[in-house]
């Protein structure tokens, strides 16, 4: 039995547009997701529809248990690849057929927003009708507006590409942010689960979820958030302090979550930390950059509760410039001794795999572990965590490839010599799959709706490999701000080792996102 507080109750009879907002992950990992709270939190302030959440593995809703064939619009927030034979289980469950085609007029329009979606949606182009590329609210209330005028949505599919920020495979989309983020929804009656079972625990914990930015700029060359959703856009402090005591209210939750792109970015940090603790808040925020730590962030964090920081250094220097994050080893040194001399743990966070790795990179991260675990005041206050390194759309890597073989001898190396109580590496046949979906076409469709059902072999995955060439990206079609000129060059840099500073230091690179 679960119960939630704040959950929303309208009568479905009485409503014009019955909307089934559909999470293909965990409850846990649901409900740690501002996004989703934001599309709940803004449908229902609409009056005449009601949104109703549907959570993987189920099938109906949690409001009504309603199934998703009940519903007028199921839209699908897709945030992980490795989530997209979910969506099938769950429309199959909700009494839907997977593919579009074999759909009926009289179904509900499915659709599919997030990361993935606004990325590169292709891979589930056979199973969603629509997708909207960039942020919900700012496309939702156009859209929605366009379905009521429609007698039947799924056949007059066409004209809901009059909407901004809605793709169909085969037009061209431009991505739509909320510019100015007094602009942006701030759900302030979030809905909270009060139970004792671990997995339905929301993975802040009995959080409110406080967004703090949109974007960073920062410029890394992996990183797929930090090259879509560009400039970054910053809450005025007075803003996000009023949302934390309207939250407190609503929710009586005491415990604050900072949201964003790149959290300790946000230039009032300090400040910000401050005032939430000298209202009684206790503040936690998932990883923080190590370029923007100071002594004063850690001992606010410290006072309110917070035990771990989470770093991400992702290699050994040479590669650190390679993906433009040009921390030194001393930067990171300096960090985690302040962290440790305040009695709080550290989790890193690295990468294998990366363009142009080398044995003498691996031996070099392997030494520099070795010199961080000797920092370590007790073996549990340090925990490692390593992930092979995946291309993504939309970034300088998008031409480099996964070599699976190649990641696996590496992935053994480090395992033999990279000896942690607490060590965890991502296994390389997931991350196989994961870059297949993430840079592959509609041509997977197939092995999604079988990967739907059960296991399917490695070998099957293998065949689909993608090979992208520098003239035919699958995305082509969809402009997130980002110029493919300005990833190129920053591709040939980085094979050089060459560096770009962060924009809102050093000035304007003329990347195409600012307009």
């Amino acid at each position: 039995m679960l119960l939630e507080h704040n959950v929303v109750v309208k009568d479905p009879l009485r409503i014009g547009l019955r909307f089934a907002s559909c999470y293909p992950n965990l409850y846990r990992s649901a409900m740690s997701s501002l996004g989703f709270h934001i599309i709940y939190d803004f449908l229902n302030h609409q009056e005449d529809v009601y949104c109703e959440r549907v959570v993987y593995p189920y099938g109906k809703s949690l409001e009504t248990g309603s199934p998703l064939k009940d519903f007028d619009v199921v839209g699908f927030s897709l945030q992980y690849e490795q989530d997209y034979p979910h969506v099938l289980e769950m429309l199959r469950k909700g009494g839907l057929k997977v593919r579009k085609e074999d759909r009926s007029p009289q179904d509900p329009l499915v659709i599919a927003g997030g990361p993935c979606a606004s990325s590169n949606p292709l891979p589930m182009s056979q199973f969603v009708d629509l997708f909207l590329v960039g942020d919900g609210e700012v496309i939702l209330p156009q859209l929605l507006e366009k379905i009521a005028q429609l007698d039947n949505p799924r056949q007059d599919i066409d004209a809901l590409l009059d909407v901004e920020g809605v793709y169909i495979p085969g037009n061209k989309v431009k991505l739509v942010q909320v510019e100015d983020m007094r602009d942006a929804w701030r759900p302030v009656k979030q809905v909270y689960p009060e139970t004792d079972n671990p997995d339905l625990i929301p993975a802040f914990g009995r959080s409110f979820l406080l967004e703090v930015s949109r974007g960073c700029a920062r410029g890394c060359r992996f990183c797929m958030a930090g090259c879509m959703y560009r400039p970054r856009r910053e809450v005025d402090l007075k803003t996000l302090l009023k949302t934390a005591e309207e939250g407190r209210k609503s929710t009586g939750l005491n415990k604050i979550a900072l949201i964003g792109g790149a959290v300790s970015d946000y230039s009032r940090i300090e400040e910000l930390c401050r005032e939430l603790l000298q209202r009684e808040f206790q503040v936690t925020t998932p990883s923080l950059r190590i370029e923007s730590i100071s002594t004063e962030l850690l001992e606010s964090l410290k006072e309110s509760g917070l035990r771990t920081i989470t770093i991400a250094p992702e290699s050994a220097w040479r590669l650190r410039k390679l993906v433009n994050k040009p921390i030194t080893d001393e930067d990171i040194q300096r960090t985690m001794e302040t962290a440790f001399q305040m009695k709080l743990n550290v989790k890193l966070y690295f990468l294998v795999g990366l363009p142009t790795e080398t044995h003498e990179d691996l031996e070099d991260l392997v030494n520099l572990v070795g010199d961080l675990k000797a920092m370590a005041p007790h073996p549990d206050s340090l925990r490692i965590s390593v992930n092979p390194f995946i291309p993504k759309p939309h970034t300088p890597f998008q031409w480099a490839e996964f070599n699976l073989k190649e990641t696996k001898g590496k992935v053994k190396f480090l395992k033999k010599h990279l000896k942690n109580k607490h060590f965890k590496v991502e296994s390389p046949n997931k991350s196989l799959v994961q870059y297949i979906l993430s840079l592959g076409g509609t041509e997977l469709a197939d092995i999604i709706e079988e990967s739907s059902h059960g296991r399917v072999s490695l070998s099957k995955w293998k065949q689909l490999t993608p090979h992208i060439t520098h003239t035919e990206l699958p995305w082509k079609d969809i402009d997130v701000g980002v110029s493919d000129e300005f990833l190129e060059k920053e591709y040939n840099k980085a094979l050089k080792g060459d560096l770009t500073p962060w924009c809102e230091t050093f000035g304007c690179y003329h990347c195409g996102s600012c307009p």
